[in-house]
């Protein structure tokens, strides 16, 4: 670091003498650039565009100005820059295209739906009704967390078994020490709390169980729930506020979708994954 801030000084010196040549040549630019060297800073594949403000160094013409330094040196912006031309000569720059276009994308069509909302309405008050309905709607899967355990086995011929043998009150442990010995591996796994699981209970009360299911392991488990706890209305308000808010920008951002599509004849089509 000290061997190199000497060097950085040098070059600062440098570029501060060509920029003051600039102004001599300029006839009063603030950005101390020449007619003949606007619009020209491209190298190794790095182009800057020109623009009025205050230049406070440059590596090999391409402009760094006082806005950008925010505080820093202005030698760590002309090392950054540096190394950035550098990249830009080695091609690294390549491996992130596709992030700097959806990153481009995104704030677009973040433009976008600010231009939608502004030309939509104001907004009405949700009512308590309008946030209990949704509540009600969505409280087994949304606002109910079970606390679930599981019987986890490897021979898919025996989950019928063991779910009736479930069904008629065993215990998974018991089940366990029950079952003959095929080969199949068992074991009983406490999963905790997980909202995830809600989809496999039709009845979300102690002692429900799932259905037999099959893992992405390639084993198989039947599901218990042991304890239930349900999310008052109240707790949830401000979330459901929240969603139910987003959930109308959500369809008037569709709806306008929909419609320029159809005005401007938009070739669209859903192709579905496999499993689907």
């Amino acid at each position: 670091m000290k061997t190199a801030l000497p060097v950085l000084l040098t070059i600062l010196l440098f570029l501060s003498a060509c920029g003051q040549s600039g102004n001599k040549e300029s006839s009063g630019d603030e950005t101390g650039v020449s007619g003949k060297e606007q619009g020209s800073n491209k190298t190794n594949g790095r182009f800057k565009p020109e623009k009025s403000g205050k230049v406070v160094a440059r590596v090999n013409g391409v402009p760094i100005y006082e806005e950008e330094l925010r505080g820093q040196p202005v030698e760590s912006l002309v090392t950054d820059e540096i190394l950035y031309q550098e990249g830009l000569s080695e091609g690294i720059e390549k491996k992130y295209e596709d992030k700097v276009t959806q990153f481009q994308m995104n704030l677009v069509v973040r433009d976008v739906k600010d231009k939608i909302l502004a030309g939509m309405p104001p907004e009405k008050e949700m009512t308590d009704q309008e946030l209990q309905d949704y509540y009600n709607s969505n409280k087994d899967l949304n606002y109910t967390n079970i606390r679930v355990q599981e019987i986890n086995f490897t021979d898919k011929k025996l989950g019928e078994q063991i779910l009736k043998m479930a069904q008629d009150g065993k215990d998974f442990n018991e089940i366990v020490k029950e079952l003959p010995d095929t080969g199949s591996e068992f074991k009983v796994n406490q999963l905790g709390f997980d909202k995830k699981l809600n989809m496999y209970f039709d009845a979300k009360e102690v002692g429900a169980l799932s259905p037999v299911i099959e893992k992405k392991d390639g084993t198989y488990s039947v599901l218990e729930i042991q304890e239930v706890t349900v999310i008052p209305f109240e707790t949830a308000r401000n979330a459901i506020k929240f969603v139910v808010k987003a959930r109308k920008k959500g369809a008037a951002f569709k709806e306008y979708a929909q419609k320029i599509a159809k005005e401007k004849n938009y070739n669209v089509e859903i192709v579905k994954q496999q499993g689907q």
